[in-house]
């Protein structure tokens, strides 16, 4: 693995437009990132996870609200956490997330020593897949890392547009700070908070065809809504913060997932926790 890439051998640097959207609006889209090819393998295992075809640690695991409630009958997944570091036949996914096709543009923005946290592959199935509220990434962050910007990547295996329930956001809104989060009522999607003060009206939806991917800053304030339609809506993140990060508390270290190396050097300050390859199941007898 390389230490040290030169900007001559990273082909997906950003533009000059990309950059002005990046600064000015928070985020912005490429199109034609990824191949149908490249995303059906990805899609293959994680069908194959949730199919029992391949073992993946329950933890890891987020069951759909209304079918955990009891409110509908149907595969009753929704999303994933981190498959590139447990080694389950997911090597692919581990690969996603050092594509230069992601982190070229990353590296631009955030320098060359790069690590990855919280990625995570989301079904969203249709007619019971569910949205998420308006929140800011960097909100959760914030309380296990001291870091500056971190940057996601958001790669559509499926076309997203408003009526399956795609990626919606305030452009500019990086620019104001991390607002406050507060409760939601009920279980639907109960692990995420509602920012406080963020309002439809100012939200755009951001609609993309399979294949492309949005970068956004973990500042901007995003959602997205339900799926009314009869398709899936899934999607690939990849989340990035500069490896000479801190923990916000390094004495409870132990209860962290560790971040994964991407790319460069890593720090005394995460140097000893960073992971670099996929890790093994354990299985119980």
């Amino acid at each position: 693995m390389k230490a040290n890439i030169t900007s001559e051998e990273r082909k997906f640097r950003l533009t000059s437009e990309e950059r002005c959207s990046w600064e000015e609006n928070g985020y912005f889209v490429r199109l034609n990132v990824f191949t149908k090819e490249e995303n059906d393998i990805l899609a293959q295992i994680a069908d194959d996870i949730v199919d029992g075809k391949i073992p993946f640690p329950d933890y890891h695991i987020f069951e759909n609200a209304l079918v955990r409630d009891g409110k509908a009958e149907a595969q009753g997944i929704y999303a994933m956490h981190n498959i590139q570091y447990v080694s389950c036949n997911c090597q692919e996914f581990l690969d996603r997330t050092r594509d230069p096709r992601l982190t070229d543009p990353v590296v631009d923005i955030l320098g060359p020593d790069l690590l990855g946290l919280n990625n995570l592959y989301i079904w969203k199935p249709p007619k019971i897949g569910l949205g998420f509220p308006w929140h800011q990434d960097k909100w959760y962050f914030n309380y296990q890392y001291k870091t500056g910007t971190t940057v996601a990547t958001w790669s559509a295996i499926d076309d997203a547009d408003e009526e399956n329930g795609c990626l919606y956001v305030i452009p500019g809104s990086h620019k104001y700070g991390v607002r406050e989060h507060k409760e939601l009522e009920g279980s639907q999607q109960g692990e995420f908070k509602q920012a406080e003060g963020a309002r439809d009206e100012d939200g755009v939806a951001v609609e993309v065809p399979a294949g492309a991917v949005i970068w956004f800053n973990s500042q901007v304030l995003h959602k997205s809504t339900d799926n009314h339609s009869s398709r899936f809506r899934r999607a690939n993140i990849a989340h990035y913060m500069r490896a000479d990060g801190e923990w916000t508390r390094p004495e409870a270290v132990n209860e962290k997932r560790p971040p994964m190396w991407i790319s460069g050097k890593t720090f005394p300050a995460m140097g000893n926790e960073v992971q670099h390859e996929v890790i093994p199941i354990i299985e119980s007898d």
